[in-house]
């Protein structure tokens, strides 16, 4: 009988019971032994279980033992110095082959050898000397928790403008035992300045006409209104003349003015370890320096490159004190103007895009002058100069915008002490965690103008564990840090005619100071010293 054999329900049953059983057998009897059998080299039987049983199924995820070896012999391979022969190691691989257990230095080539001498040299100090340039941001990081908080109780916030308001030290002022004298109350304090004029819904620093400065509102731009922008601009000429005569009585410290095209700086005899009351102003164009000179203010450029500073010794003429004041124009640098005009008139360029790339020329912060730089255009005023000064920015036009959202506010005023019409006004400072090179740090940023008097109070508040600061500096008030009085005088002086300032002691002896800070935005305080990166 040819085909297929039927098999009854009872024997499909069994052989499938038996091949049950044999599954069981070889999962639960498995061999011990480290040998294995390849079972597709024995043949399938299903009728004999226990053969199926004895043999254990390779596993093809296993990796072989041979690789372990080959895989140390490649890393020791990569490890094998530069200068070996090529063709000499590939005749002889094993070579090289070493005991992994022993720790070989990496040697570099030669080409980049010259990374390993690069290393960062960190300027070390005792003291943090004063940064005369406007911060915008800056932030403290630390890997403790620091001793204050951005959240202030009524006590702590109260005791701060206090302080502050009054010009007295929460831990030094016996008589003001009320005062709360917390972490929190000294941090708030320190996070306070006075300010005019102060509208809520301009941004009035910073004044950078390079970028455009969008109001919060779309509404009617108040400095279009000539009634609302006269009695602003008579309102901030009070203050000035408030805040300039506090200065010249020692009642106040320094002060800024910025506009929408230079900020000045001024500040009190004997601060900066300058003898007489001075001011600097930056950046600065020809055409302005053109119009100082013509309103017989005298100044100088003390961080201008290549130039013999002199002093006017006859002042019967006018145009020569002016003249000596800022030092003799080179003939090359005239020769070069003539060389440039007379290019543009060659290639025959049109007269409304001369006039527009000129007014971009004067208008571009120093860029474009024969300064070159911000650091080079700084002018320095001083003595009774700075009374002339004075007058030119309280009546010149040139100090109010006439477009954008900012025509005709008067240029905002900063200072550490309260003067007429001024504003209280706080830091945004804001608390929070950051993660840096795989390490949780602790960190507080603090927003807004900040001051000199705020950064040093700062840095003396965090002085009670390691800390790191990193900061962003107004690109126009850099100039500023690295002025240095070529005549500076000793801070007894200082310290003994601003005791009634507005600083503490202690503050007061770093202000009037003429050290010079490094030229870097980040600054490290470890083991009682400063360390600049």
């Amino acid at each position: 009988m040819s085909g297929p054999v039927w098999k009854k329900p009872d024997e499909v049953m069994k052989q499938m019971r038996a091949k049950k059983k044999a599954l069981q057998a070889r999962f639960s009897h498995a061999p011990a032994s480290t040998t294995t059998v390849d079972s597709s080299d024995l043949p399938v039987n299903e009728s004999s279980p226990s053969v199926t049983a004895s043999v254990k199924r390779k596993n093809p995820f296993r990796r072989s033992p041979a690789k372990r070896p080959k895989l140390l012999a490649v890393t020791q391979d990569d490890q094998r110095p530069p200068k070996a022969d090529l063709m000499s190691l590939l005749n002889s691989p094993n070579q090289l082959k070493k005991d992994p257990s022993k720790e070989k230095a990496i040697e570099l080539p030669p080409v980049l050898s010259i990374f390993s001498t690069i290393t960062p040299v960190c300027q070390k100090v005792d003291r943090c000397a004063v940064d005369w340039s406007l911060k915008t941001k800056v932030r403290f990081t630390s890997k403790s928790p620091f001793a204050f908080s951005s959240t202030l109780r009524t006590s702590e916030e109260a005791s701060g403008i206090t302080g502050f308001v009054r010009c007295v030290s929460s831990l030094n002022a016996e008589e003001w035992s009320s005062l709360d004298t917390s972490t929190n109350a000294q941090f708030h304090q320190c996070c306070l300045l006075w300010q005019y004029p102060w509208l809520p819904w301009l941004s009035l620093f910073p004044r950078d006409t390079r970028s455009p400065i969008v109001s919060t509102t779309t509404g009617v731009q108040i400095g279009m209104d000539p009634s609302i922008s006269n009695c602003i601009v008579n309102d901030w000429c009070e203050s000035f003349r408030s805040l300039f005569g506090l200065l010249r009585a020692r009642q106040c410290p320094f002060f800024y003015v910025c506009t929408h095209q230079f900020t000045v700086l001024f500040r009190a005899a004997g601060i900066g370890g300058v003898a007489e009351i001075h001011a600097l102003l930056t950046p600065t164009t020809r055409g302005l320096r053109e119009i100082l000179r013509k309103e017989d203010i005298s100044f100088s450029m003390p961080l201008k490159k290549n130039q013999d500073q002199t002093t006017p010794v006859n002042e019967d003429s006018e145009i020569k004190g002016s003249d000596d004041a800022v030092g003799e124009i080179d003939p090359d640098e005239e020769d070069g103007e003539d060389d440039d005009e007379d290019w543009i008139n060659d290639i025959g360029l049109h007269s409304n895009l001369r006039s527009k790339l000129e007014a971009e020329r004067l208008q571009d912060g120093g860029q474009g002058t024969s300064q070159g730089t911000y650091a080079d255009s700084l002018l320095l005023i001083e003595g009774v100069e700075t009374q002339g000064l004075f007058n030119w920015l309280l009546n010149s036009k040139l100090c109010l915008s006439s477009t954008g959202p900012l025509a005709g506010i008067p240029p905002t005023l900063f200072s550490p002490v309260a003067f007429h019409q001024a504003t209280l006004r706080p830091l945004k400072a804001r608390q929070g965690f950051l993660k840096q090179d795989g390490e949780n740090l602790y960190s507080i940023e603090v927003q807004g103008p900040i001051l000199p008097h705020s950064m040093v109070s700062l840095m003396k508040l965090l002085q009670s564990s390691d800390f790191t600061a990193v900061w962003n500096v107004l690109s126009s008030s850099k100039p500023f840090a690295t002025f240095q009085s070529p005549s500076a005088a000793t801070s007894a002086f200082g310290k003994e005619s601003l005791s009634d300032c507005g600083l503490d002691r202690s503050s007061l002896d770093l202000f009037c100071s003429s050290q010079l800070p490094p030229p870097t935005n980040e600054i490290r305080f470890q083991n009682g010293c400063f360390y600049f990166n």
